[in-house]
C-alpha cells in the first residue's frame, strides 16, 4: 500500500544502504518484479525517478570503500 504522505518521512541512512546495495545485486527480473511491487499503486511516471534512485544510490556505495 502506498503511503499517505503524512509522515515525517525519516529514512535511516543506515538501511537505506543496506537496500540499495541489495537492489544493485539482483537479478534483472528479479528487480523488475520488486519494481513493480514497490510502484503498484503510485503514477507511472514516478516508476522511472524511483529506479534511477535507486541504481545511483548503489553505485556510490559501490564507489565507496
Amino acid at each position: 500500500m502506498a503511503g499517505t504522505g503524512r509522515g515525517p518521512g525519516n529514512v535511516d541512512p543506515k538501511r537505506l544502504k543496506e537496500v540499495a546495495a541489495a537492489w544493485g545485486n539482483l537479478p534483472p527480473k528479479e528487480r523488475a518484479k520488486a519494481m513493480q511491487e514497490l510502484t503498484r499503486d503510485m503514477p507511472p511516471r514516478y516508476r522511472e525517478v524511483i529506479e534511477n534512485y535507486l541504481k545511483k544510490v548503489a553505485q556510490s556505495d559501490a564507489a565507496t570503500p
